[in-house]
Order: C-alpha cells, then structure tokens, then sequence
C-alpha cells in the first residue's frame, strides 16, 4: 500500500531512532537525548499519549516486579511502591476505556502518593534548587501519570520517553548510549505498532533498516 506524506513521515522519525542504536555501536560518546524530541509530533491526540504512557508504565511494572527491594527503601515503603503501580495501571487502563472526570482525579491523587514516597531532598545546584528523587521508576510512573491529566501531554510523552531511554556512563556521558538500545527499541516499536499495525521487523525488513527486536 502507497504511504502517504504524513506516513512517511511518521516512518521516517521511527527509523531515525533505530538508526541511533546502530550509532551508538560504534560512537565512544552518547549521542544526545534531544533525538528523542521528535516523538511529541507523534502524540497526534491525547489518546495516543496516553496509550504509550500506558505501554511503559506496564514496562516499569514488569522491571519492579523482578527486582529485589533496595536497601534504601524499607519492606513496607517497596511494597507500598508495588502497590502504587498495579494501582495506577488498572486506573490507566479503566480511564482509557471510559474516561471520567472521576477517574481522572484518581489518577491526580495517585501524583500525591508518588510525592509522598520520593521524599523532599532538595539541593543546590548550579545556582538552581534541584529536588533529588528516591526512585527512578516512580518518576517514570509520575510521567506517565501526567499524560493523562496534563493539558500539554505531548511534552509529558517526551519526559517519559527521556526517562526510560537516558542512562549514563563515566566513559560514555549521558544520553542515548549502548545500555539505551532495548529501551529505545521498545519505544520504536510501541510507534510503530500504533500508527502501521507492525512490528518494528516487519515495516524495517531490509539492509540498513534492520533492528533487533526488542525484549518482550
């Protein structure tokens, strides 16, 4: 089937990021975060915001329910944590069947739970106050949350996106390096199952556009 422009343009921002995992093979510094900004044209509606916040709370769920507790989080503060998460999902899942002004609110009050748990660390730093949070994975449960409840999703997309992709190494730096490649491709391949009903094998088959399937 022909592509029209808007397809092919959607195709081409997907491409653009399986590119990136091959860069880093063979780049000996991260290549910048910034490439991901391109995902907030994809956020066409509200809806597509909220399904891909969906998709990667449900992968934060799948990462917190195979690691062990921290040390600095006590048994019943990581419970807790558990809870949060399967509480918000069933919540994500119910509003995009049936959105409600009620549901929605449930998802607000979710964000004073995760305010709760992270803690108020609060630092200087590079004359600007930085607040220094407790868990990496209820930041992204936050980001996904604002997907829903925030007028500008299209950004929240981004700072989720940004978040589940970025990691840092001394010799690398920060941004999209080798450790970011699985979650980038994940990322790639909700898009691209979204907008062509294919995964990311099927709709980039051949030569240079070939990428390792992401992890299930």
């Amino acid at each position: 089937m022909k592509q029209n422009n808007q397809q092919r343009a959607t195709a081409n921002k997907i491409k653009k990021w399986i590119q990136a995992t091959k860069e880093v093979e063979k780049a000996r510094l991260a290549i910048p975060i910034t490439r991901l900004t391109s995902i907030k044209s994809l956020c066409t509606d509200e809806v597509a915001a909220e399904k891909f916040a969906l998709y990667i709370a449900q992968r934060v769920q799948q990462q917190i329910n195979q690691a062990i507790c921290p040390e600095h989080f006590t048994s019943e503060e990581w419970a807790q944590q558990q809870q949060l998460v399967d509480e918000a999902i069933t919540l994500m899942q119910s509003y995009l069947e049936n959105p409600s002004y009620e549901s929605r609110q449930s998802l607000r009050n979710l964000l004073k739970d995760i305010d709760g748990l992270q803690g108020d660390d609060y630092r200087n730093f590079r004359w600007a106050t930085v607040r220094f949070v407790r868990s990496g994975d209820l930041l992204k449960l936050e980001y996904a949350l604002r997907c829903f409840v925030e007028t500008d999703f299209p950004y929240w997309t981004y700072k989720l996106a940004r978040e589940y992709v970025e990691r840092y190494t001394s010799y690398s730096g920060s941004g999209i390096i080798a450790e970011s490649v699985p979650k980038l491709l994940e990322v790639a391949e909700f898009w691209c199952q979204y907008y062509f009903d294919l995964s990311l094998n099927e709709k980039f088959p051949d030569g240079d556009d070939r990428c390792v399937r992401p992890n299930p």
